[in-house]
């Protein structure tokens, strides 16, 4: 009996001790000589405490500690960049190959019978497409646009809906088809206070080739861009749509920061450079986190860049 009271009192000690454990608190400090720097010159902050976890937000654009949180933005702008290179064929033999059609209305029905022309813009005239080029390399920027300035070409823009877009091909059989290629395409927005944010590049466009009337040839997407090879004189006509996802266009990705160590490392001091004048909103995140709970530390410097 004895021995059994024993481990008792010995078991409530142990798990006593056990509760009174705490996290250790992070004492970290990060100190700067000046808070004045030229573009590219080196910005040491020295670094204290050893933090297992440290983040870096350099307050450059993607890189705001404040939106870090931000998924949704307000836009005064909604611009699109892409490039084409067309080679072969004749524009006389072959007009208007490729058009740029956008849609707020198509149904997300990716073949044949959910294409309607009724649910598309054709907003190619407010864009430069590239003439016949000598090469492969040689691409032809269409310029940047707003799409909220599109409303005489039919666009009227609605943020709060899911916004498409095709690349329609037409050739016909009887001469040579021209080739299309694709290897920019920059949805971005434009917030009141300027910041530019991206919405898809081209191949986060995931595109779609959806043929019509039997169509032997398609669009290819692959890493060198999207593609559309034409066709000799022998081959059929093609009436091709390449139609991207929909995008949200209040959608962002939230800001992030860099990741400097984890605590299997150390750092005292780190480095960076500015590449642009300004004023940057800096911000450390250090943090210690155990089974005992978490321990953070914040340290702000607001920088001032300049031109050498």
């Amino acid at each position: 009996m004895k021995r059994i009271i024993k481990l008792a009192v010995l078991s409530v000690i142990v798990f006593q001790s056990c509760e009174k454990k705490e996290g250790i608190a992070l004492n970290m400090d990060i100190t700067l000589d000046k808070t004045t720097f030229q573009v590219d010159e080196d910005v040491v902050f020295q670094i204290t405490g050893n933090p297992d976890q440290l983040s870096f937000y350099s307050g450059e654009e993607g890189h705001k500690y404040e939106y870090r949180n931000r998924t949704v933005a307000e836009s005064k702008a909604i611009t699109l960049t892409f490039a084409t290179n067309k080679r072969y064929g004749s524009d006389a033999l072959q007009p208007n190959s490729l058009r740029l059609l956008a849609s707020q209305t198509f149904g997300g029905q990716y073949d044949a019978s959910g294409i309607d022309p009724g649910d598309w813009v054709d907003i190619t005239g407010a864009f430069d497409l590239s003439p016949f080029q000598p090469d492969d390399n040689t691409y032809k920027s269409s310029g940047t646009v707003d799409l909220k300035t599109l409303t005489s070409e039919g666009l009227d823009v609605d943020p709060d809906k899911l916004l498409y877009f095709a690349f329609k091909y037409t050739g016909t059989t009887g001469s040579t088809q021209p080739r299309w290629w694709i290897n920019q395409f920059d949805l971005q927005t434009i917030t009141p206070d300027d910041q530019i944010l991206p919405i898809t590049n081209l191949q986060g466009g995931e595109w779609t080739s959806i043929g019509l009337n039997g169509s032997p040839v398609a669009w290819i997407l692959n890493a060198n861009g999207l593609r559309f090879q034409g066709g000799n004189a022998a081959t059929g006509s093609n009436l091709v749509y390449a139609v991207s996802r929909g995008f949200n266009l209040n959608a962002v990705a939230p800001d992030v920061g860099i990741p400097l160590k984890n605590m299997s490392t150390r750092m005292d001091l780190y480095t960076y450079k500015f590449e642009k004048p300004g004023t940057y909103h800096v911000v450390f995140v250090g943090a210690n986190t155990t089974v005992y709970g978490h321990s953070q530390v914040i340290k702000e410097f607001t920088l001032e860049v300049v031109e050498p």
